[in-house]
């Protein structure tokens, strides 16, 4: 039996990742684990670099950035301008035409009828229209996403297939062949006399200018308008199934870390048990960078977490201490722990950890109850152990995992276990579920207590 590949997982969960995204769920946990190099640690930056990545020729669409880029070069130079008469006064010398009014009015000032000054009346040039600054703006945008939130990647290519369309001089439109579409735009955004003249501001821009610019005879204006509403879209989070796909295909998953694909499937798969939920981002992700999603249930707050210890909880074991029979376990990985931490304060300038135990579930929901003093008092917790592998040994390995975090699952405030030893294991306080790729054996037999392991694609259904 195959494993189950990106291009499925990318296909499952990409309706899910739209939906959720418009819902305002976090996804910054997952987005920080696909390229690192490139510094992604938000869902705008991710949906700049997809934004830069749009081509209408790989997608069929209206219009995207790298075909938009393949016809700059030639289409700047059709660059529209309004003509108005200026006045200049001049003395001695005739430029343009004589405003004769003008002139007699000048002198008369002066009261020197005679004197050899002359008004005159020349075209000047204006660029600030409306189908130039929504240009200069989409320019801008696009600028700042490849020169910036693409900057390690365009000077180290390799490994980024996905940017050829910017890094490969045969795909750029430029007449010069050595020259890239990143390095074309550099050259026209910086040395282009005429985009030097627009003076642009976001708050010059209203969405009524854009759909004007829709209208425009040229098909080159059109097109900027399109893509710079399309940039507005993106960043309020609006964006198809199709564009999902895309994100996560081009931006978000490097090969390494399907991984964290199958995570984000078995995420969707609890989130959408919940029907009724309202989902929210977070006012500061450093406060809970793991949390993806928040939601009110009856009385109860949720909380669900991925790839973290949650919101209030601990995962971690040590010593302490507990008093401690001599000459047995505790007491030799006692005198272990205590002689490396000395040995390693003296030799190697560093100190050393006394905990026994430590772990990170890959998924954490935690359920807890509003008490009339308002405070809050944890309930349940739920948590999930993924595994993308069909290899039954990893499997066992964590199954081990999953019983371990029930088990030694604490209250970070108090130290406290969360599900008592009288209930320990048994599902009470501390519910579990291992999510694995799909296996040649069935793994759902019925049992008395709850730590099932469910297989791609079943669905978990309510976990709390």
């Amino acid at each position: 039996m195959a494993k189950t590949t990106e291009e499925t997982l990318v296909q499952e969960i990409a309706d899910d990742f739209q939906t959720y995204l418009r819902k305002g769920v976090r996804f910054d946990r997952v987005i920080g684990s696909a390229h690192a190099d490139l510094d992604i640690d938000d869902i705008e930056t991710l949906l700049r670099i997809h934004f830069v990545l749009t081509d209408a020729d790989a997608d069929g669409s209206e219009v995207g950035v790298l075909d938009f880029m393949r016809q700059l070069e030639d289409r700047i130079r059709q660059m529209k301008t309004t003509t108005t008469p200026e006045s200049f006064q001049y003395r001695g010398e005739i430029r343009g035409q004589i405003d004769w009014q003008g002139t007699v009015k000048t002198r008369a000032r002066t009261g020197r009828l005679d004197e050899p000054v002359f008004v005159c009346t020349q075209p000047e040039e204006h660029y600030n229209i409306d189908e130039n600054l929504v240009l200069k703006r989409l320019l801008t945008v696009i600028h700042d996403i490849v020169t910036n939130d693409l900057e390690y990647a365009l000077e180290n290519p390799a490994g980024y297939d996905w940017l050829n369309g910017w890094v490969d001089p045969n795909n750029s439109g430029s007449s010069q062949a050595v020259e890239s579409a990143a390095e074309m735009l550099d050259r026209i955004y910086e040395e282009n006399i005429y985009l030097q003249r627009i003076s642009v501001a976001e708050a010059d821009i209203t969405d009524r200018t854009i759909e004007s610019v829709k209208r425009s005879r040229s098909q080159f204006y059109q097109d900027a308008a399109i893509l710079l509403d399309r940039y507005r879209q993106l960043m309020n989070h609006e964006l198809n199934s199709t564009e999902a796909r895309e994100v996560l295909n081009h931006t978000l998953i490097a090969p390494a870390n399907t991984d964290t694909l199958f995570e984000l499937y078995w995420v969707f798969r609890i989130l959408e048990a919940y029907d009724d939920v309202e989902y929210r981002v977070l006012t500061d992700s450093r406060d809970s960078p793991s949390t993806i999603a928040t939601w009110r249930q009856d009385d109860s707050r949720c909380v669900l977490s991925h790839d973290a210890t949650g919101k209030g909880l601990s995962f971690n074991e040590s010593i302490g201490d507990e008093e401690i029979k001599p000459d047995g376990y505790l007491y030799r990985i006692k005198e272990v722990l205590s002689r490396w931490q000395a040995i390693s304060e003296d030799l190697l300038d560093r100190g050393g950890s006394d905990s026994l135990w430590g772990g990170r579930p890959d998924i954490v929901l935690e359920q807890y109850h509003e008490t009339e003093a308002g405070d809050e008092k944890l309930e349940q917790v739920f948590l999930g152990e993924v595994k993308y592998t069909q290899n039954t040994d990893y499997v066992a390995t964590g199954l081990r995992e999953l019983l371990e975090y029930m088990a030694f699952v604490k209250q970070a405030q108090t130290g406290e276990y969360v599900e008592s030893a009288d209930n320990l294991l048994e599902s009470i306080d501390v519910k579990g579920l291992l999510f694995v790729d799909e296996l040649a054996r069935e793994t759902s037999r019925d049992r008395t207590e709850d730590v099932k392991i469910i297989q791609f694609p079943e669905s978990p259904g309510s976990v709390l």
